[in-house]
């Protein structure tokens, strides 16, 4: 078998680490070709091509791809029309892993690292590893998940793209909302992704979706599987308690976070780990103990009565109405970032709640132009820095100051948590200055 490895980011390395363990021919590449780039060649030692094309699909057998690359790259869509198979790194993994360890895997287009970050803690004594999207990529740890016997994987729908028939143990859709439409053809077809977790599932496995999805609710009775609705029936939140099969496993009112969004993320959480033999206390005691992860809906500083907080992980529109649901108070809305040509109509209906929009960043002028006309006050701005300023002085003593982009954030920082630790620094200086 000669393997392609195409795209030298984590999951490239990792993927082509693990077949050179295996003593499988292997060739890497990457269409870009900088300093960096030509260091981890060099680092990997194997044959490799940088600004490679469709020229080095010669005599390759498969193609692992890493899931930044979009289907339209000229290399993937040769190997299509040539007819050579390709997979993600995460289904390297489970070919090597081989089906002998259990997988729940959990996707969504908010929560999914929020809900594996809950499992993983109610799982308490029960032996696992964690894996996937936000966490560390499944071929560097092989070992570790055989050893374990069970893995919790979260799978974006880049990783599902090319993913075949995986057959979870339990698979999880937690909602599919409009996003990544700049990589996928379509809504259509990232919905049509998102579902590819059910694939592959007997009836002795276990597939959760939620109530308030119409894509996974739709799909639910297609599904060969055990399926369980969060959010109707006994599994849900009534009257401030969240219950899981009928038994209360904890009052809103003893948890450390909000949002019914977050509420939902818990019974997912505790429903998954149920099923993979966790014990009602452990479930109860994972859940009481947990805080959110950095960047999600966190509060950053207080400053003249106004709560400043961030929430950069927000970068979907959805994300964006879930966000706006979880305040009383009036808000100022920062939205924007680099474009990923997504719809913001979802958050019209939320918009009630701001006092007023900072728009900015790479598609902050379209963002401007599209909400100038719903009546509240917008004001555009160049990037992030000009916005907290702008949000600063639009803000009452009362108000929140809410970082939620809807947006990647490409355009100005390496990913989230940098635009993120980025706002909480402008925050400290607008106080500094004003002392």
């Amino acid at each position: 078998m000669f393997t392609l490895v195409y795209g030298l980011g984590e999951s490239g390395i990792s993927a082509t680490q693990a077949l050179v363990r295996e003593n499988e021919r292997v060739r890497v590449a990457d269409a870009g070709d900088d300093d960096c780039l030509q260091r981890t060649l060099r680092e990997l030692g194997v044959e490799g091509v940088l600004g490679a094309g469709p020229e080095i699909l010669k005599e390759a057998d498969r193609v692992v791809v890493s899931p930044g690359i979009r289907p339209r790259d000229p290399v993937l869509r040769a190997a299509e029309e040539r007819g050579v198979p390709i997979i993600s790194e995460v289904g390297l993994g489970l070919e090597m892993l081989g089906g002998r360890v259990r997988v729940a895997a959990v996707t969504g287009t908010n929560g999914k690292t929020t809900v594996v970050d809950m499992l993983r803690r109610m799982l308490g004594g029960v032996p696992h590893a964690v894996a996937g999207n936000s966490w560390r990529a499944l071929t560097g740890c092989l070992d570790e998940v055989r050893e374990a016997g069970l893995l919790v994987l979260e799978v974006s729908s880049f990783q599902l793209h090319y993913l075949e028939r995986p057959g979870f143990d339990v698979a999880a859709l937690l909602n599919a909302r409009p996003d990544h439409l700049n990589w996928h053809a379509s809504f259509g077809e990232y919905a049509r992704d998102k579902l590819r977790v059910f694939e592959g599932q007997g009836p002795e496995d276990l597939a959760l979706v939620s109530a308030r999805d119409p894509v996974g609710l739709g799909a639910a009775a297609e599904l060969a599987t055990e399926v369980l609705v969060v959010g109707e029936g006994d599994t849900a939140v009534r009257g401030g308690r969240l219950s899981l099969r009928g038994r209360e496993i904890a009052a809103e009112a003893e948890l450390r976070f909000a949002g019914t969004h977050n509420l939902e993320n818990a019974l997912f959480a505790g429903a998954a780990a149920q099923r993979l033999g966790a014990s009602f206390e452990s479930i109860r005691a994972g859940l009481l103990g947990y805080r959110l992860k950095p960047h999600r809906l966190e509060i950053v500083a207080e400053r003249a009565g106004v709560l400043y907080v961030d929430d950069s992980k927000a970068t979907n529109p959805a994300a964006v109405a879930a966000a706006l649901n979880s305040f009383e108070e009036p808000v100022v809305l920062i939205l924007g970032g680099s474009e990923k040509e997504t719809d913001f109509a979802e958050i019209l209906p939320h918009l009630a709640r701001c006092r007023a929009i900072v728009c900015q960043g790479e598609a902050g002028p379209g963002i401007f132009a599209y909400l100038r006309g719903s009546g509240d006050v917008c004001r555009l701005v160049a990037d992030l820095r000009e916005a907290v300023a702008e949000a600063a002085s639009l803000a009452r003593e009362g108000d929140v100051v809410l970082l939620s982009p809807g947006c990647a954030s490409f355009d100005q920082f390496a990913g989230y948590a940098e635009r993120g630790e980025e706002f909480a620094q402008l925050v400290a200086e607008i106080a500094e200055v004003r002392r």
